[in-house]
């Protein structure tokens, strides 16, 4: 209720005040690399949105509608808006590359011939890699120590991946000898679904290569991995992989895994539903159902994961 209140006065109350509105009007000197219109927002008012964390879609669209709120330049570099001599003008263009430029329009309208010049804003190049193969492949079972979002905002360019710095604990090595007990490697990945990002797993058969002397993630290049009760690690079937890939039936086998290992079946769901998810993704032929768990009888290991991978994917890649 608050925010929606400070989201009134911010937004609404200036333009009930519109007998003391000016034209503002001018050109957009088009930046060397930015994008081909320049946007003017008054007050900022959108960004203030954000910053409330008023995430209503129509609240938005609203504003936007609002062409004296928000407008964009035409293919001339011309715009105009209106606004008060006590507002403020902020002029967008990539953000990546240029500042935001802020202007008074008490300053603006002292101008007769109004051109608004964007200032080049330093950012990072990443660095470029063409090397195709790795010069050393890691492939180990690892312990998550840590995995967090790394900021690619002051980056020169959008990338189309999301990146991640992850940290992990060694705990049984397949691949070449990594000489720490811990290894940190850089990762990417575009928008998978959770179940399949290796972040959200404590522990993984992955694969990362030393490429131009980084260490990388083998992009989606994993397993989960969970131990068994005589001490090996092993992943559990993937029933969504083999439903649609009947050959890889054929790779699992009866595994014991330890007792801890199980997982929640989803609350507040009808039998019927609960009964196509487990169908979906815990049929009984890889799973036990037991008190709204359900626990894996069938895997593969760790071992043979590699040996597939390397008889595979690997095979295609080299």
């Amino acid at each position: 209720m608050k925010n929606t209140i400070v989201y009134v006065l911010i937004c609404f109350v200036p333009f009930l005040l519109n007998a003391q509105k000016v034209k503002i009007e001018g050109y957009v000197e088009q930046p060397k690399n930015g994008w081909q219109i320049s946007c003017i927002i008054l007050n900022d008012t959108i960004n203030k949105l954000d910053k409330l964390g008023i995430k209503d879609v129509s609240i938005r669209n609203k504003l936007i509608d609002n062409k004296d709120v928000f407008t964009c330049s035409d293919d001339t570099n011309y715009f105009s808006i209106n606004a008060r001599p006590s507002d403020t003008l902020f002029f967008k263009n990539n953000v990546r590359l240029y500042h935001v430029e802020k202007h008074a329009v008490s300053d603006l309208i002292k101008k007769k011939n109004l051109v608004i010049k964007f200032r080049t804003k330093p950012c990072i190049t990443p660095k470029e890699c063409d090397q195709k193969l790795p010069s050393k492949t890691y492939i180990f079972v690892g312990s998550k120590i840590n995995v967090s979002y790394a900021d690619t905002s002051d980056y020169c360019y959008m990338l189309m991946d999301s990146k991640y710095n992850a940290n992990y604990k060694i705990e049984q090595e397949f691949g070449d000898h990594f000489p720490d007990s811990t290894i940190a490697f850089t990762a990417y990945d575009h928008n998978s679904m959770s179940q399949y990002l290796f972040k959200n797993y404590e522990n993984v058969l992955i694969f990362v290569g030393e490429y131009c002397d980084d260490l990388i993630h083998m992009k989606y290049q994993f397993f989960p991995v969970y131990k068994t009760q005589n001490g090996r690690w092993a992943t559990p079937v993937d029933a969504y992989k083999v439903k649609y890939d009947k050959a890889k039936e054929d790779l699992y086998e009866n595994i014991v895994f330890d007792k801890s290992v199980s997982f929640d079946l989803p609350n507040e769901q009808s039998d019927e539903q609960m009964a196509q998810f487990i169908k979906n993704r815990f049929p009984e032929k890889y799973y036990s159902i037991k008190d709204g768990k359900a626990y894996p009888i069938m895997g593969r290991y760790a071992e043979d994961l590699v040996k597939y991978w390397m008889e595979t994917y690997w095979s295609k890649v080299k």
